[in-house]
C-alpha cells in the first residue's frame, strides 16, 4: 500500500516544473543546496565541470541512513565527473518512519527536475543500509525512469521480493564485517536465479559506505548497462574504457596478493563483457585463480561466516529475551554479558577469519538491535529492561561514552542513584563532556543534590 501512495506521489511531482536557470558552479561539490519549494529540504550536489542544459544528463540520487548527503556525494564525485553524471545527496533521508525518506525522495526530485536538464529514462538511485532500501522503493515506484539501484549494506525492504519483472540494474556492495552481508549475498543468489542485470562486489570494510573506487565501479557498471539495454547509444571507446580501468584493477590486486579479490574481477570482466569484446584473456585469469589455495580459503571463509554469524547472533538474541527480573532472569542476563564477551574476543585480528567476520556482524548487528529496543523500552517506561539493554552495549562497545550515558540516565530514572553515578563517571572518562546536556537533562533530576554529581559538572564546566 505504501509503495502505490508512494508511486502516485513521484508520479505527480515529476510532472511539476520545466528545468530553469542554472545557479550552481558545475565542476565543484555544493554541500547544501536548498530546495526551492521545500525549504526544510536541500542535499548535497555535484555537477560535471562539462554540465551545460544544452543536452539531457544522467543523475545519480543518493540516500543516506543519517541524513549524511555529503557523503556519497564526495564519493561518487570522480566518477560522475568522468562519465557526466548529476549526483544529489539528500541531507534529510534517514533511517525511521517512511514519511521522512518519502519527503525527502520527493523534495530532491521536485527540485532537481525544476533546475536541471535530466534523461527521462536515465535516473539511478543509491543508498546505504536503509537508504538503500529507499532507493529501491523509488526505483520501483519510478518504472521506465529508474534505471539502476546501487544498494550498499542492505538490499530490499521486506515488503518487495526480487522478480523476472524487476525494471531495473542492481549494483550490491558489503563490506566483509558488514553485518548485512548475509542478506546481500541471498539477494545476488536470488537475482542470479532469475537471470536479472546484477552484481555484487565485496569490500574489507564494516557496515558502512564504501571506498571512492567500489562506488566508481558501480557507476560504471550502470554505464555498461545502459549500453547493453539501448537506453543510451553504445559507446565504443567508454566501453574499453570502463573494461580497461576493471581490468586494470584485478591486475593490482592479482600483483599485490589480493588473489580473491583479482579472481572475482576477473571473473565479473568475463560476464559483464561477454558480447562485447574478447574476454577469453579474464575468462582464463579466473580459471587459473579460482585454483589458488588463498581464494579457496577465502570464499569457505566468507560461507562459513554466515553460519557462524547465524550461529552467533542467535544465541545472544535469545539470551536477550530471557534476560530480566528474577532469578532466571538474571542467570540469562550473566550469560548474555558472558556471551557478549566471548563475542568480543572472537572479533581480535588473531581470531581465524571466518568467526572474526562473524563475530564483527554480529556486535554490529546486535548493537543496532539493542540500541532500537533500549529507547523503545524508555518510551514505554520499561526501565529494567532498558538498563540491562544499555548494559550489554556498553559491554560490546567498552569505549562508548553514550551507551554509558543513557545507562546512567536510565539508572538514575528508576532509583538506582549509586549505579547511575558510576555510570555517569565512567561516561566522562570515556569522553562524555556536554555540560550544557548534564546540567538540563531532566533524566538525571534524581541526582542532581548529590555532592558527587556536582563535583562532576562542575568538571566539565571547567573544561
Amino acid at each position: 500500500m505504501r509503495i502505490s501512495i508512494l508511486s502516485g506521489l513521484l508520479a505527480s511531482s515529476l510532472l511539476a516544473g520545466a528545468a530553469s536557470a542554472q545557479e550552481l558552479t558545475p565542476g565543484t561539490v555544493n554541500a547544501k543546496v536548498v530546495c526551492r519549494e521545500s525549504a526544510g529540504q536541500s542535499y548535497a550536489l555535484y555537477l560535471p565541470s562539462t554540465y551545460s542544459s544544452d543536452r539531457k544528463w544522467p543523475i545519480l540520487y543518493a540516500f543516506d541512513s543519517g541524513a549524511r548527503g555529503l557523503i556519497p556525494v564526495e564519493r561518487f564525485k570522480e566518477a560522475a565527473e568522468r562519465l557526466g553524471f548529476i549526483v544529489a545527496g539528500s541531507n534529510n533521508s534517514r533511517n525511521g518512519p517512511l514519511q521522512v525518506a518519502q519527503d525527502a525522495l520527493i523534495a530532491v526530485l521536485n527540485d532537481t527536475r525544476a533546475r536541471f536538464s535530466l534523461e527521462p529514462r536515465r535516473l539511478y538511485v543509491a543508498g546505504y543500509s536503509g537508504g538503500a532500501r529507499v532507493s529501491v522503493m523509488a526505483a520501483m515506484a519510478l518504472p521506465g525512469q529508474a534505471a539502476g539501484v546501487i544498494g550498499f549494506g542492505a538490499g530490499f525492504p521486506p515488503a518487495i521480493k526480487p522478480s523476472a519483472s524487476l525494471p531495473f540494474a542492481f549494483f550490491g556492495a558489503a563490506g566483509t564485517d558488514d553485518f548485512n552481508y548475509p542478506e546481500l549475498v541471498q539477494l545476488d543468489q536470488s537475482l542470479e536465479r532469475l537471470k536479472l542485470p546484477h552484481r555484487f562486489e565485496v569490500f574489507e570494510g564494516a557496515h558502512e559506505w564504501p571506498p571512492e573506487a567500489v562506488c566508481a565501479r558501480a557507476l560504471e557498471w550502470m554505464e555498461l548497462q545502459a549500453m547493453k539495454s539501448g537506453i543510451r547509444p553504445r559507446d565504443a571507446a567508454l566501453l574499453e574504457q570502463l573494461f580497461a580501468r576493471t581490468l586494470a584493477a584485478a591486475d593490482a590486486d592479482n600483483s599485490s596478493g589480493r588473489l580473491y579479490y583479482a579472481w572475482a574481477r576477473y571473473t565479473a570482466l568475463a560476464v559483464d563483457f561477454v558480447d562485447l569484446r574478447d574476454v577469453a584473456v579474464c575468462r582464463q585469469k579466473a580459471r587459473d585463480l579460482e585454483r589458488a589455495a588463498e581464494v579457496k580459503q577465502m570464499a569457505a571463509d566468507l560461507d562459513r561466516s554466515i553460519e557462524r554469524q547465524s550461529v552467533m547472533e542467535g544465541r545472544i538474541v535469545e539470551l536477550v529475551r530471557r534476560a530480566g527480573p528474577g532469578q532466571s532472569g538474571a542467570q540469562a542476563r550473566d550469560d548474555l554479558l558472558e556471551a557478549v564477551r566471548e563475542t568480543r574476543q572472537l572479533s581480535g585480528d588473531a581470531t581465524p577469519r571466518a568467526d572474526r567476520m562473524a563475530a564483527r556482524r554480529t556486535l554490529t548487528s546486535v548493537w543496532v538491535q539493542l540500541d532500537e529496543a533500549a529507547a523503545a523500552d524508555v518510551e514505554r517506561g520499561q526501565l529494567e529492561r532498558a538498563a540491562i539493554r544499555y548494559q550489554v552495549l556498553t559491554q560490546i562497545r567498552p569505549e562508548s561514552s553514550r551507551a554509558e550515558y543513557n545507562l546512567a540516565c536510565v539508572l538514575a530514572r528508576s532509583g538506582s542513584r549509586k549505579a547511575a553515578l558510576d555510570a555517569l563517571r565512567r561516561a566522562i572518562d570515556k569522553g562524555f563532556a556536554d555540560a550544557t546536556l548534564l546540567k538540563t537533562d531532566h533524566d538525571l533530576d534524581t541526582l542532581r543534590n548529590d555532592a558527587a554529581f556536582r563535583l562532576m559538572l562542575e568538571a566539565l564546566e571547567r573544561k
